[in-house]
C-alpha cells in the first residue's frame, strides 16, 4: 500500500495553523488542522473574537465588481 503524501499536488507542505505541527497527509477529515483539538482551539478563538480582520472592509473593492449569476429564468 502506498504511503500518504506529506505534500499537496503542488509540493506544498502542510503544517497545522495551531500547533505548527506537519500534516501526516492532506486526506485527513480535520483538515488543515492535526486534530479536532487545535480545529476547536482555532474555533474558540473566532468566538471569543481573538482574530480580527486586518484591515477595513473597501465598499468599492474588487470583490462588488465581480459579475454575479443572473437568477433562473421563472417557471411557467
Amino acid at each position: 500500500m502506498d504511503k500518504p503524501k506529506l505534500v499537496g499536488n503542488d509540493g506544498t507542505i502542510f503544517r497545522c495553523p495551531m500547533c505548527k505541527a506537519l500534516l501526516p497527509h492532506v486526506n485527513i477529515p480535520t483538515f488543515p488542522f492535526c486534530s479536532d483539538r487545535c480545529r476547536l482551539m482555532d474555533l474558540h478563538n473566532w468566538m471569543e473574537g481573538s482574530y480580527s480582520v486586518s484591515r477595513p472592509m473597501d465598499p468599492g473593492s474588487e470583490d462588488e465588481d465581480l459579475p454575479r449569476p443572473s437568477p433562473p429564468p421563472p417557471s411557467t
